[in-house]
């Protein structure tokens, strides 16, 4: 079982994960949970005086909105013609 410093930690690797992953700044991730970026940043970097569970929840519950707000495609992939996705419907 993980103690809740490992949870914590665990949580703030996720974090910093997701902004970077979808070239996110933790402004945007912030305005669409409703805390400031700075607070955001606070969690982030683990200081004193946060709940961070409550900031943890509101990232999971709003975790399709953020993702919504990418600066960049997650899956890199090669144009097709539009042809080419038609014979791939057919087929299925």
């Amino acid at each position: 079982m993980k103690t809740s410093s490992e949870t914590a930690e665990q949580n703030r690797n996720r974090l910093a994960i997701l902004v970077q992953a979808f070239d996110l700044s933790l402004a945007e991730v912030a305005k669409v949970i409703g805390l400031s970026r700075s607070m955001l940043s606070r969690t982030l970097h683990g200081h004193s005086g946060i709940n961070p569970e409550q900031v943890y929840a509101k990232l999971e519950k709003n975790l399709p909105a953020i993702i919504a707000k990418r600066g960049k495609a997650f899956f890199e992939v090669e144009a097709v013609a539009v042809e080419a996705v038609d014979e791939l419907r057919k087929a299925s």
